[in-house]
């Protein structure tokens, strides 16, 4: 499948976003990601995996990353308006269920599924209690902006934002109920796993775990 790009757009110091053209018909869940391909001679390969940031509702498909120093982030940063780029279709079963309460816990990077979760759930109404859980190593916080936005408009939504320079690294959740909710966690492998092991201490059932991990952003 081929994408077209209508827009690089800068996010914070560390990560950009490609926004591409939606092609007709074109349908995916939130959370579920594209592997891009690129004509680059890089040591780890001309293919990378990365999650569909976008929303189903939205009129276009979005891929957040971390800028980088490999061939295929060079290729893909310098990529512009019009150009084509090579994807499969979408997969992935890190997806929401609309029915569940549900705990995202993001690390960094670990946001862009949450980010289309959220907009999804906005778009189409859902009154599923979500709560966000937002761990970054500084205040630069990912979608923030957006995120304040659609909260005014979803009074199920709690978001809770995590310094973990300043704080040191989140090791706990601020509740006491591990039983009721569906618990989605994306960010680095080593969080993510510590998080899991957390939640299993709690009691919480390995089925209402749910997880993504970002093995590399080169």
């Amino acid at each position: 499948m081929l994408l077209t790009v209508k827009q690089i757009k800068p996010e914070t110091k560390d990560v950009f976003s490609l926004i591409f053209e939606k092609p007709k018909d074109f349908s995916f869940y939130a959370g579920q990601y594209l592997t891009y391909e690129l004509p680059v001679l890089d040591p780890n390969g001309n293919t990378r995996p990365f999650t569909i940031s976008a929303s189903p509702t939205e009129g276009f498909l979005m891929l957040s990353t971390k800028y980088g120093l490999s061939p295929f982030k060079e290729a893909l940063v310098q990529l512009k308006s019009g150009d084509s780029i090579t994807t499969s279709h979408p997969a992935g079963t890190f997806i929401l269920d609309e029915l569940t309460p549900a705990v995202f816990i993001a690390g960094g990077i670990g946001i862009t599924p949450f980010r289309s979760m959220l907009k999804y759930a906005l778009d189409e109404k859902l009154s599923t209690p979500i709560t966000l859980i937002y761990s970054n190593s500084d205040n630069n916080f990912l979608f923030k902006k957006e995120l304040e936005n659609w909260k005014q408009d979803l009074p199920n939504l709690i978001i809770i934002y995590h310094n973990s320079t300043q704080n040191g690294h989140l090791t706990k959740l601020p509740t006491t109920n591990y039983q009721l909710p569906i618990y989605y966690l994306a960010g680095p492998p080593k969080m993510v796993s510590s998080f899991e092991q957390i939640l299993i201490q709690h009691g919480v059932d390995k089925t209402n775990i749910r997880y993504d991990k970002f093995t590399g952003y080169l």
